[in-house]
């Protein structure tokens, strides 16, 4: 059955006469597949302004045969696709994102490369400014390493700056989705091909336009409702009062999810955009603890154990009132540790015996201060 539903949207998308966002609002308003429209009443075509010559070429279009027909773009593209191991995932299909069927305007229909399991898991997008300070960079790697070692995806786009470093400290983990604005097809910008190519193999690409389509101004912002409709939760770590950051933290504010920004100088242009998210009611970010406190009370995620007898938020609490003496003696120990070859944050918590909070707070201030940087998941002085 399923073949026989994923050409008849294929048709329909080649067809023009529906974009994917509107045929995918005609799926889900009406709880039907692509080849029920060929008996929709015409009623349930209201509200997507189509005449009713549309509406008689898309019942045409849904209701034809799956037989194998090379004359059909439609199965010339399926077929094209399978080769090039690109899965099409439709509404109607167990692994089409549980959080994006629940947004206003779904794609119909998902083209994605790479592992299709990361698309239903806890995901946190973070984005921010393509042409982000070295302080927000630093702060984004850092961020995204810890948060994909607690199992998070990281979910963003692959515009150059703050998307680039996200997508790229997330891989480590293997936690990695890049949603583009551009056919499957096609590697935009040029500077990212290889970090795109890397993303197919060991995280995921998602694209909701047809396979070559090219970058078009028109396409990003649409394309960032699905930034936000993939996850729990968005992060804008750096973003000027016109980026378009603001439209995926905005659209995540439509779709009843969590909204972060983290904090900057006043003075700073490119960080009038976080500030207003925050007088708008973003929670504040200083740390990953910030973020997954604020997730797990809404039980979004589950987050690591912790010790028997003791809460999660009682643990928080005693760890923030901790002194700065304190703090910087487990930056110097932790600093030993790594001149020792205990390169893996997870080695360096057993280590130390430090909770995940604390291990995330101390790496993010050594990385912050120069001491320390991080590769392919592992931690390493800076030399």
């Amino acid at each position: 059955m399923e073949p026989a539903e994923t050409l008849a949207g294929l048709r329909l998308l080649h067809s023009n006469l529906l974009s994917n966002p509107r045929l995918g609002r005609l799926l889900s308003g009406n709880r039907i597949r692509p080849t029920e429209l060929s008996g929709l009443p015409v009623s349930g075509f209201d509200g997507l302004r189509l005449s009713a010559c549309d509406v008689a070429s898309i019942r045409q279009l849904s209701g034809r045969s799956a037989r194998p027909n090379r004359t059909d773009p439609a199965q010339a593209l399926l077929t094209e696709l399978t080769r090039q191991q690109v899965t099409v995932l439709g509404q109607w299909q167990p692994a089409y994102p549980r959080l994006l069927k629940e947004i206003a305007d779904p794609p119909a229909m998902l083209f994605v490369k790479g592992n299709l399991s990361l698309l239903n898991g806890a995901a946190l997008a973070v984005v921010g400014s393509r042409k982000a300070t070295l302080p927000a960079l630093r702060v984004t790697r850092s961020l995204t390493t810890s948060l994909a070692e607690t199992g998070l995806t990281v979910v963003s786009g692959l515009a150059r700056g703050v998307d680039t470093h996200a997508l790229s400290s997330a891989l480590s983990g293997g936690r990695a989705v890049a949603v583009i604005g551009t056919g499957i097809n096609r590697y935009y910008p040029a500077s990212n091909r290889e970090l795109q190519r890397t993303l197919e193999q060991r995280g995921a690409v998602v694209s909701e336009f047809m396979p070559d389509a090219p970058p078009r101004a028109a396409h990003f912002p649409q394309r960032n409702r699905l930034i936000s409709g993939l996850s729990v939760g968005t992060l804008v770590t750096e973003a000027t009062l016109r980026s378009g950051s603001l439209i995926t933290a905005r659209c995540a504010a439509d779709q009843g999810r969590e909204v972060f920004a983290m904090p900057g100088s006043p003075d700073g242009e490119h960080n009038r955009g976080g500030h207003q998210l925050l007088r708008e009611g973003a929670t504040l970010v200083e740390t990953p603890e910030d973020i997954l406190t604020e997730l797990d009370g809404h039980g979004l995620m589950k987050l690591a154990q912790h010790p028997v007898g003791q809460s999660r938020r009682s643990r928080a609490e005693s760890e923030s009132t901790a002194p700065a003496e304190a703090m910087d003696t487990l930056e110097a120990a932790v600093l030993r540790r790594i001149s020792m070859s205990e390169h893996l944050p997870a080695d360096l918590m057993r280590g130390e015996n430090l909770s995940l909070s604390q291990m995330s707070t101390v790496l993010m201030r050594l990385e912050l201060a120069g001491r320390i940087q991080r590769k392919g998941g592992r931690v390493y002085l800076r030399e």
